[in-house]
């Protein structure tokens, strides 16, 4: 209904150089308010916040950081909260990318439920090597304590695809 808002600052330094937070701002029919305190990246340069997505109730924000190094260097993840009424809790683990340089996180999609999450990685590189960044999306659904991938790794198909780097979900 368009009353929820998730404000990236990618660059903000607060957790380290580029590290990046997000904001969530509720319409009151006058204002916008800020809902709970920032949610801030994990370290510098993860740039946490490239791309962000909220669920239909705005009670559900999946948090994309390009750059974290949680799966190797540069190999990017994605992090889910639920708003608690007080604050943004992580629901289930980190997901990681698979590999270094991958750039996962560079899009996250949620569904309307919050309940299923796309995230690409356009970096994504085949059997290693190393700049052929065809790109690659996963989908996970959330079992009520953990993300868990839905099928098979999506990538793409010829050298320099960079498939990832933007994808959506169906509501």
């Amino acid at each position: 209904d368009g009353t929820v808002l998730a404000i990236p600052g990618y660059q903000n330094d607060g957790n380290g150089p580029n590290s990046g937070h997000v904001r969530v701002f509720v319409w009151s029919g006058t204002d916008w308010t800020q809902r709970g305190l920032d949610i801030e990246g994990e370290a510098g340069n993860d740039r946490f916040g490239r791309s962000v997505s909220l669920s239909s109730s705005g009670t559900i924000l999946a948090v994309g950081a390009l750059f974290n190094n949680g799966g190797g260097s540069n190999s990017g993840h994605a992090r889910v909260f639920r708003w608690t009424g007080t604050s943004w809790d992580q629901i289930g683990r980190d997901l990681d990318g698979p590999s270094s340089s991958d750039r996962f996180g560079s899009s996250v999609s949620l569904s309307s439920s919050g309940s299923v999450l796309a995230v690409g990685g356009d970096r994504y590189n085949i059997n290693g090597m190393l700049s052929n960044d065809v790109g690659i999306a996963r989908v996970f659904g959330f079992d009520g304590n953990q993300w868990v991938q839905m099928g098979q790794d999506i990538v793409g198909m010829l050298l320099g695809d960079r498939l990832g780097f933007a994808l959506s979900l169906s509501a």
